[in-house]
């Protein structure tokens, strides 16, 4: 092989003495690139006069390189009239075609259109198999693409997409695209990060969209369910709420005195207390007893007054 490649080398460099009178002599250009959807000889070698315009070949998709024999080229060119002596041996000549690149927002916006009419669905999440389409069209033409097949399965939600760039054109590149589609609902969330006993209000919510497979049983999806209520645990904004982390907005804090009240039938006592955790209204808290340290579940009736939540239980603990 090495023994041919220096043969056809040779015959390049030292066929031209041989060559008849008055052909013209050309020089290899380098970095050879072109924008046409056709490659000439004046793209390759400098010197072509009056043969420049004479196509070698269709040039490769916008992007795309294609490479060429040395030998068959010099072949092509002296059938031209045309003299090449390369001052050092080759073997391939590389030519790219410049090409501008579809943006991403372009083709994820047509995709998008496309898959709404055939889905009837507006409000989805589309997940493509392939996050990065490298898509270009000619220098000379609309960076654009269009959607000429949609096969969707409503069951799985997975599609399969056939996209042609330029748009609408007649020789375009065709492109095959794969992805899912995510249906979605729009739920409640919270604008800022809300700490545990913050009353929620009206002005605390916006709405934005989550995946209808994400939205569990317990997963607020009403904003009238949020306002007035308060986080048992902080709230990250913009996450979804599940119910079981809000409850009444803190009526008393950590640490406060109260009045721990017991009353059954005709029977009424209050002793005083701390409380050892926050809590809203009716919220079940721990509460210590002054007077004997003992530990008491009691409900929240007010900022300065907590019920004994089982009399019998409880009876022992306010002594």
């Amino acid at each position: 092989m090495k023994h041919i490649t220096l043969t056809l080398t040779f015959l390049i460099a030292f066929l031209a003495p041989a060559l008849a009178f008055g052909e013209e002599t050309v020089t290899l250009r380098q970095n050879i690139t072109v924008e046409g959807k056709e490659i000439t000889v004046g793209d390759i070698f400098s010197g072509a006069g009056d043969k420049a315009d004479v196509v070698v070949s269709a040039s490769p998709a916008p992007g795309k390189s294609i490479i060429f024999k040395a030998v068959s080229v010099a072949r092509f060119i002296h059938s031209k009239g045309l003299v090449w002596r390369p001052t050092s041996p080759v073997r391939r000549i590389p030519v790219r075609r410049i090409g501008v690149s579809v943006s991403q927002q372009v083709i994820t916006d047509n995709l998008r259109a496309a898959l709404e009419y055939e889905s009837g669905e507006d409000l989805f999440e589309m997940q493509l198999a392939t996050q990065a389409l490298n898509i270009m069209v000619g220098t000379n033409e609309t960076p654009d693409v269009s959607v000429e097949n949609v096969f969707y399965n409503r069951k799985s939600g997975q599609f399969v997409a056939e996209l042609l760039a330029p748009a609408n054109a007649d020789n375009g590149q065709r492109y095959k695209v794969m992805g899912t589609i995510h249906r979605q609902v729009m739920v409640p969330v919270l604008k800022h990060f809300t700490a545990s006993g913050e009353e929620i209000t009206a002005k605390d919510i916006e709405f934005k969209p989550e995946r209808e497979s994400k939205v569990g049983r317990g997963m607020i999806t009403e904003a009238d369910m949020l306002i007035g209520k308060s986080p048992r645990r902080a709230i990250r904004s913009g996450v979804p709420v599940n119910a079981n982390n809000l409850g009444e907005p803190v009526m008393v804090a950590k640490g406060k005195l109260v009045a721990v009240v017991l009353q059954q039938g005709g029977l009424f006592l209050s002793v005083s207390g701390r409380t050892l955790e926050a809590g809203g209204k009716d919220d079940v808290i721990r509460v210590e007893n002054i007077a004997s340290r003992k530990i008491i579940q009691a409900q929240v009736v007010s900022a300065r007054e907590v019920r004994i939540v089982n009399a019998q239980s409880q009876l022992a603990a306010v002594r």
